[in-house]
């Protein structure tokens, strides 16, 4: 008789060795059906057997040093200059809108399942506040409900709200769920939002105002629904013309699941587990926009009308600053292009490297050729560019700008998240532990080179930046494989810029409770 252990290692070895041993046709032809083959599913496995890497942290960034900041001329500049040449580019809104509502009423769904919440006074607090919400007026039009809150019956209200017995917000993508409540009665979810505020300032020739989305196939039809019964609005409304494109993650990107002993998962009827693969994914949805500039902001994050105006400087501020740079750098490049280039010019050259772009080179490229030298500033310089607004830390779970030291002992700028942090290294943790600023995914990227022509983006991910989470699903325990983040890993090799914002720029919605912030309300 053999061991637990020993039949288990064997197991491991025949995954390394032979995969193909693992599926049989009817697995193969669902691997294939992804867009997937053994290969790519070998290098999952083998990157679960790895186990998580972790990057290695230096310090955390600051103002002058690796962040901007500006003074209110400097900012007011960077809006007229955006203000005055925006509409000679091509400019888009890029949304991250594929996640469902669920995670934002789990409060709700836990007192669903108990039939009310855990006390008295918060079931009281809870009507009370029910009323604040934008969508208490689509609760009281249906009779059945409005009983619901006379009664003060929670269970029944809870469901009606969030399950497919009334709203079904529990199931809708966040996009859908109404956010914002106006004095005339209107009210807007965060998808409409999002039309408004571009409207405001992603703008090209023609009044021409571009959106992407990106969704779950799951919900894309409710989404286009509501998009055509919205858009007339919103031009008019706006005075655009909106170009509204969507796009789903492709199921290329999606991961195998493995058990604790990373052999694959399967459900109780013996099929493959596969899982999204994490919004790194949506890299392949960023490569096929066609663009000079790619406003990034996620689809929780946006406000009513009135706070909107103390935001829009701050947008254009970031779209003047990454049209300002571009133009530096594409200066440069065509220079060291058609030119002979010096000792000095490579000095000055490496000087605006180093101040305006936190590109620091190894001491021992000053003792290569000038040939060497210029190639490797030329490398440097010609890949995309993101200019990422950074805001105070005032406890949001999420990412930090740090400085990374990289394999090559170089360092580069870095949005790191808590998950790629060595948290069994007391130095490591000390320096993650010191971070002042947070990354609220408010980000212009340009993704063209200076001859027009589209980069490459797989060419600049750092794809060690994987994680591998613990999630539970229905009561089994399993790994699951996070490609490496779109701002994190995935623009890992890409030029950066932080800019320090304010904190009002920053107002997302991760739980239901957050529409009754003081920037949520209609004053």
């Amino acid at each position: 008789m053999f061991s637990v252990d020993v039949i288990k290692n064997n197991m491991k070895n025949v995954m390394k060795d032979k995969p193909d041993l693992l599926f049989s046709p009817k697995d193969i032809k669902k691997i294939k059906s992804l867009g997937l083959d053994l290969n790519i599913i070998e290098k999952q496995l083998a990157l679960y057997r790895q186990g998580s890497t972790f990057l290695k942290l230096k310090r955390p960034c600051n103002v002058k040093d690796g962040i901007l900041s500006f003074k209110p001329a400097q900012i007011k500049k960077l809006v007229s200059l955006y203000e005055k040449e925006s509409e000679k580019y091509k400019l888009i809104k890029f949304v991250p809108a594929s996640g469902a509502a669920s995670r934002m009423f789990a409060g709700w769904f836990s007192a669903l399942d108990a039939g009310g919440f855990s006390s008295p006074a918060i079931n009281k607090s809870f009507l009370l506040d029910l009323k604040k919400y934008p969508f208490y007026d689509l609760i009281k039009q249906n009779k059945r409900a409005a009983k619901f809150i006379e009664q003060k019956n929670i269970g029944d209200l809870l469901d009606y709200i969030l399950t497919e017995q009334g709203l079904n917000f529990g199931w809708l993508p966040k996009a859908l769920i109404p956010f914002h409540r106006y004095a005339v009665a209107e009210i807007r979810t965060a998808l409409e939002e999002h039309l408004f505020e571009a409207a405001q300032y992603v703008r090209s020739a023609g009044d021409m105002c571009h959106l992407h989305f990106t969704i779950s196939q799951e919900h894309k039809n409710n989404i286009a629904k509501k998009i055509k019964a919205v858009k007339p609005r919103y031009e008019k409304l706006c005075r655009v013309k909106h170009e509204i494109m969507s796009s789903v993650q492709s199921p290329s990107t999606n991961m195998l699941a493995v058990d604790e002993n990373n052999m694959p998962l399967r459900d109780a009827a013996g099929n493959l587990i596969f899982r999204p693969g994490g919004h790194g994914a949506l890299l392949k949805n960023l490569q096929n926009l066609d663009a000079d500039f790619i406003f990034i902001k996620n689809i929780d994050n946006v406000v009513p009308e009135n706070n909107l105006k103390k935001i829009l400087p701050y947008k254009k501020m970031l779209g003047g600053l990454a049209l300002q740079i571009q133009r530096e750098i594409f200066a440069i490049l065509r220079k060291m292009e058609d030119e002979e280039i010096g000792p000095r010019q490579i000095n000055e050259i490496k000087n605006y490297c180093s101040r305006r772009l936190n590109i620091i080179f190894p001491r021992s490229l000053s003792k290569q050729s000038l040939k060497s030298q210029r190639n490797i500033i030329f490398s440097s310089l010609d890949r995309p560019l993101r200019i990422c607004a950074i805001v105070r830390n005032e406890g949001e779970p999420g990412g930090a700008p740090f400085w990374v030291e990289e394999r090559d002992g170089n360092q580069t700028l870095q949005i790191v998240e808590s998950g790629h942090v060595d948290k069994s290294n007391s130095k490591q943790m000390t320096i993650w532990s010191t971070a002042e600023y947070f990354n609220p995914v408010d980000m212009v990227c340009c993704t063209k080179n200076y001859k027009g022509k589209k980069f490459d983006l797989d060419n600049y991910v750092n794809n060690d930046a994987y994680l591998i989470t613990i999630k539970n699903e229905k009561g089994r325990s399993l790994k699951a494989l996070e490609l490496p983040g779109l701002w994190n890993g995935a623009m890992a090799y890409w030029n950066t810029v932080f800019v320090e914002l304010p904190i009002i720029v920053f107002n997302p919605v991760k739980t239901v409770n957050d529409l009754l912030r003081p920037e949520h309300l209609i004053k």
